[in-house]
């Protein structure tokens, strides 16, 4: 069962590269692909590997354009999942998507349910965020406050309502584990653990765990690594 990592708005191959070679290195997993989506929507693969027996095929993507709409990150993980489908031989995947990656990943499983197994989301706003306290804690994303992701991931988005209105279609077939950061104040520093919770009122089938953990050290967790790896092993 391949595993997608998808990283969060403003991402980078670093983001979840390091929480990859964990799995790689704790023996849990093998990398088997790396999957570049530039800014044009071209998608170029590396096919590295045949998974290990026994260990979690790996797949890490990496958006050029990381501050696109939800919508258009979903079309370009529909388009990655048909390759996995047609080149690993695959019925379905598992999705992990740290910040706005679970976010989309959300909106994937909403479109293709068939296609998917597992959602593991960390500190993700499904609720929304506040991009103030994004910008003080990431100040780069000033110059990004323009984007269709910054307009997407903002409390009450037409996005973020469109996802929460089709609550009721998610599949009760796909396994769910939220992971929330709170450093002391109910929120990783960006994402309040209510937020990051928000598909608790899509499905039963949630497993929600809370971190003392900042919003990036969710991939940076062996605390984290450990829940996610327990929850994507077992049947």
């Amino acid at each position: 069962m391949p595993v997608l990592f998808i990283h969060g708005y403003l991402g980078s191959q670093k983001s979840l590269g390091k929480m990859i070679k964990r799995f790689e290195q704790n023996g849990w997993g093998t990398k088997v692909g790396y999957c570049v989506v530039q800014k044009d929507g071209a998608i170029q693969w590396k096919h590295i590997m045949k998974a290990k027996e026994g260990k979690l095929p790996l797949i890490h993507i990496v958006f050029k354009k990381p501050d696109a709409s939800i919508a258009q990150q979903q079309k370009w993980i529909e388009a990655i999942m048909q390759d996995v489908r047609d080149t690993y031989k695959a019925s379905s995947v598992d999705l992990v998507g740290h910040s706005m990656g679970g976010v989309t990943a959300a909106a994937v499983s909403l479109s293709n349910p068939q296609y998917i197994q597992k959602l593991v989301t960390l500190g993700s706003p499904i609720q929304g965020l506040d991009y103030q306290e994004l910008m003080e804690m990431y100040p780069h994303a000033r110059n990004h406050i323009e984007s269709m992701g910054a307009r997407d991931l903002a409390f009450h988005s037409i996005a973020l309502n469109k996802l929460y209105e089709s609550r009721q279609d998610f599949s009760k077939e796909i396994d769910v584990f939220s992971g929330a950061g709170d450093v002391g104040d109910k929120t990783d520093g960006v994402v309040t653990v209510e937020s990051a919770y928000g598909l608790q009122e899509f499905t039963e089938h949630i497993h929600l765990q809370t971190f003392h953990e900042a919003h990036s050290d969710l991939h940076e967790s062996s605390e984290v690594d450990k829940a996610v790896y327990q929850f994507l092993k077992r049947d």
